[in-house]
């Protein structure tokens, strides 16, 4: 694309000469705010703009730090200073990528690889594959695709790729709906309609938990009452809303029932029964060694275990399981290295985002954006209510417009410590956003998982959306206000 060179120099003069006007007639506060603003705008529409996200991040974060550095020398940036205030801003990103990368960033690469080798050995297809099974037993369709539902948002807290369990679920849980009788429309938009983030293994539980400084368990654990009512709520819906559908594109004779799919039974992995145990051990050691059941054990037997040991326990336990199968070595180590290729994978796409921005998270707060907003904001229930209520529809936007719910992890510690001086609860305020990109990226007709369902029953991403968005909408309401009034 050619660089129109009269819009950049109308950017590039018109707004520091904008934001010099707004100093020399408002004063400072008004000043940052109108560069933070401005920052934060051009990174957003950056992002929209399908540019590099980490790259307008980071340089964003960057360029707040240095104004901060010199505008503001009493503001210290970083914990010993280096003697010159250029140098600590550099100081200050090398902390931001050092504490991140040694906690956040090596957590999340291990689950990334831990869910590829289970993957690899065959464990998370034959989980698939035996949670769905029973479901045949069930022959009332629309009863059946409401209890589906439920099982695939149980199935999302240990397959936590959208992409791969969707498409799983159309070569397992597909064919059975369709052999007793459910629309390829209603069982490809219950199989799309993968709408809630959670659990131990979730990317945004664990941020919440490091932004927050809680354990990730426990985050879990706070979810589990809401969840225990917008599941079957949803499923409920689900049921109400295919039958209307369904009835509807009958009378109007638009149903197709022409399937493309080729039901394959032979694409279940053969491995043993018991491999589709470990995808659930992480979350097995998790709850054994949490302090929930930590009471039930003898004193000596009490515990701490995080969900790094947990994963690297649950690894070599699969590990040896599987080389013991197979006796293989070559095979079992090439198994390896796929898993170390997703940890890779997951940096790129995932970790340098993370890191990048609590970077733009730094300097928003060194320049004083978060606390002159929040000085200049009433106090009062109503407003805590507002902040929570815009960070999650500006998450749940993004996330429709551009697909995916990494918008979540770019303003997540923006959104962290703006709560933590607003006297907002961190996790409130996180999960309501992590919710929201979730619910957001369900109706996105650009989401690569809602766009291989569509595709592979020849229907359109617009079809599926339509049949979601009653229970997706009508949950989502759901889940935030249950969010705002369950967690302290």
């Amino acid at each position: 694309m050619p660089l129109n060179y009269k819009k950049l120099i109308i950017w590039t003069l018109g707004i520091p000469l904008v934001l010099l006007a707004v100093y020399a007639s408002l004063g400072m506060n008004a000043f940052v705010l109108s560069v933070s603003v401005v920052m934060v705008g051009l990174v957003a529409r950056g992002i929209i703009a399908d540019i590099y996200p980490q790259a307008l991040v980071l340089v964003g974060g960057m360029v707040l730090l240095v104004m901060a550095a010199f505008m503001f020398p009493e503001t210290p940036l970083v914990k010993a200073s280096s003697g010159s205030r250029f140098i600590d801003v550099f100081g200050n990103i090398s902390e931001v990528f050092s504490s991140n990368l040694t906690s956040l960033g090596l957590t999340i690469m291990v689950i990334a690889g831990f869910s590829r080798y289970m993957h690899e050995i065959g464990a998370s297809q034959k989980l698939v594959v035996i949670s769905v099974k029973p479901l045949g037993l069930l022959k009332s369709r629309y009863f059946l695709l409401g209890c589906c539902f439920i099982l695939i948002q149980l199935l999302a807290m240990f397959l936590t790729s959208p992409a791969g369990l969707s498409l799983l679920l159309m070569s397992t849980l597909y064919p059975i709906l369709r052999s007793v009788g459910c629309s390829k429309g209603a069982v490809a938009s219950v199989i799309a309609s993968i709408c809630i983030n959670y659990g131990p293994a979730d990317v945004g539980n664990i941020l919440i938990a490091e932004l927050a400084g809680v354990e990730v368990f426990d985050v879990f654990l706070s979810q589990v009452p809401v969840l225990a009512i917008v599941f079957p709520f949803i499923g409920v819906m689900h049921m109400v809303m295919q039958r209307y559908w369904d009835r509807r594109e009958a009378q109007a004779g638009l149903i197709d029932e022409k399937d493309s799919l080729v039901e394959d039974e032979s694409s279940a992995p053969d491995v043993p029964l018991y491999y589709a145990l470990f995808p659930v051990l992480p979350l097995v050691v998790l709850f054994v060694f949490s302090d929930l059941a930590q009471d039930f054990f003898p004193e000596g037997m009490k515990f701490k275990v995080g969900i790094l040991p947990a994963l690297l326990m649950s690894f070599f336990l699969a590990l040896f399981v599987d080389f013991a199968r197979s006796l293989d070595v070559k095979a079992a180590a090439q198994k390896i290295s796929f898993m170390f290729e997703q940890m890779g994978q997951s940096f790129m796409a995932i970790v340098s985002i993370l890191i990048c921005a609590q970077v733009l998270a730094q300097g928003l707060i060194k320049i004083g954006f978060v606390s002159i907003l929040f000085n200049l904001l009433p106090a009062g229930e109503h407003t805590h209510v507002l902040i929570v209520l815009f960070f999650s529809l500006f998450i749940f936007v993004s996330a429709a417009v551009l697909g995916t719910a990494t918008t979540f992890s770019a303003f997540a510690p923006l959104a962290a410590e703006m709560a933590k001086t607003g006297g907002v609860s961190i996790v409130k305020m996180l999960m309501s956003m992590n919710y929201s990109g979730a619910f957001g990226r369900a109706c996105s007709p650009i989401a690569g998982f809602i766009i291989a369902v569509s595709g592979l029953v020849g229907l359109k991403p617009y079809d599926l959306i339509k049949r979601n968005s009653v229970q997706l909408i009508s949950g989502y309401v759901l889940i935030l206000t249950l969010n705002y009034l369950w967690i302290d």
